[in-house]
């Protein structure tokens, strides 16, 4: 069974988008043996099955799980797909009389090193795990070309627009005070529908890994088709809103140190790995001054101080903003409405503060039970102390861009491509 899994996967590999025949695959060892020969012939480019097999060697070292028949199995199909695009990569590059210079790699090599703590010389440290220097090394100068590929020909057309970056302050200022997430990222594209179930297939192996005992970040690397693949598929801090509505839920619902299940996309199957979590700030927290009103309601008589009322609850759940407060009161005739005006956190009395601290703009605090009845603060807005960087906000719109501008071009390289998948046909 697992054979026939494995071989169905690697057939998928060759739709009629990619405007080729391939090679009837045969008897695909299930233990992910890659055998000896040719792997795959990309335009006037070959992959041996040396290049696949120490390319597969390297995915088990730096992902920490064991080289057995079951590892190389789940990895095989993916390697084969990456080392496929990368040849296309590359090709391009050179198309492009574009080059590397040994001191991008080494300095690459050992930024790699640095990120995943490991002391020394880090080809020296693939070898003596039994891994290739010379894969890693490949994979490392293929990465880097393909970057100046992106810099060169995609980067000049991207534009971004004064409104965008408006667009994205305004969004991060009314959503201060709501949670954002440190959160690494594996994306596995699909490019033609008829990939769906293959890329499905290898996104939940990779779970299943990571779940295993895998390292997220190493897998990332390996297999990321993301914006943050060479950074071990870190994307940084995600504020709640900020991503597809799919994904917003899994990260509302993610515990840190968790991974999630394959979430699906436009863009692809999503593997999400929550390493953080905090309160969205926009500068020092001691200059936060909050636009409040208070909604009161006199203690019933007879009932003990620390009572929420249930019409409390109620009551919060419709109010979505300060110009709604009217209106919702009217169905609540025993609350009223005070405004309170501006407060500075630093000078608000600690209960109040403890309890507005983490509100958005347009939303209440919990309900406050006093001795004298319960009240609502709603934070009509707020202003974060310290100013918002333009320039970053540029950064991060642009980066999307291009990374969408890159997904465009290799899938159109792999459209225009000849293929020929020879794995498994003793080449």
């Amino acid at each position: 069974m697992k054979k026939l899994l494995l071989l169905a996967m690697l057939l998928s590999l060759s739709t009629p988008a990619w405007a080729q025949r391939v090679n009837q695959l045969s008897a695909v060892a299930p233990s992910g043996d890659t055998g000896t020969g040719i792997a795959a012939v990309v335009n006037d480019g070959v992959i041996t099955t040396t290049d696949l097999e120490q390319r597969l060697r390297l995915a088990i070292l730096s992902s920490g799980l064991p080289d057995n028949a079951e590892v190389r199995a789940h990895f095989l199909p993916q390697i084969l797909r990456s080392l496929i695009d990368e040849q296309l990569q590359t090709q391009e590059a050179k198309r492009l009389d574009l080059s590397v210079s040994q001191d991008e790699i080494n300095q690459a090599l050992e930024h790699i090193a640095h990120d995943n703590n490991i002391p020394g010389d880090m080809l020296q440290f693939v070898a003596s795990h039994g891994a290739s220097p010379a894969a890693m090394t490949a994979q490392v100068k293929d990465g880097l070309l393909w970057n100046k590929v992106v810099q060169r020909e995609l980067r000049p057309k991207v534009e971004i627009g004064d409104d965008e970056i408006d667009a994205v302050i305004d969004r991060v200022r009314a959503d201060a005070g709501k949670e954002e997430y440190l959160v690494s990222e594996i994306l596995l594209t699909v490019d033609n529908p008829k990939d769906e179930d293959q890329v499905k297939q290898t996104a939940e192996n990779l779970v299943d890994q990571v779940k295993h005992g895998a390292n997220f970040a190493s897998l990332a690397r390996q297999f990321s088709q993301g914006v943050g693949a060479a950074q071990g598929g870190d994307i940084g801090w995600i504020q709640q809103g900020q991503l597809a509505p799919e994904i917003n839920r899994a990260l509302a619902n993610a515990g840190n140190g968790q991974v999630s299940d394959p979430i699906r996309t436009a863009s692809g199957f999503h593997i999400l790995g929550v390493r953080d979590r905090r309160t969205v700030s926009l500068g020092d927290p001691s200059k936060t001054t909050l636009n409040l009103v208070q909604i009161f309601r006199p203690r019933t008589a007879g009932v003990p101080a620390a009572t929420i009322p249930p019409d409390a609850v109620r009551l919060r759940a419709t109010i979505k903003s300060c110009d709604g407060i009217n209106a919702a009161l009217s169905s609540f005739p025993e609350w009223k409405a005070q405004k309170l005006g501006n407060v500075n956190l630093a000078k608000a009395p600690n209960w109040l503060a403890d309890k507005v601290r983490n509100v958005s703009a347009g939303s209440s605090s919990e309900p406050l039970a006093t001795d004298k009845g319960t009240a609502l603060l709603v934070v009509c807005n707020r202003h974060d102390g310290g100013e918002i960087d333009r320039d970053a906000i540029m950064h991060s719109i642009g980066t999307e861009k291009l990374e969408l501008q890159a997904r465009r071009l290799l899938r159109d390289l792999r459209r225009a491509a000849y293929l020929d998948i020879r794995l498994g046909n003793n080449s």
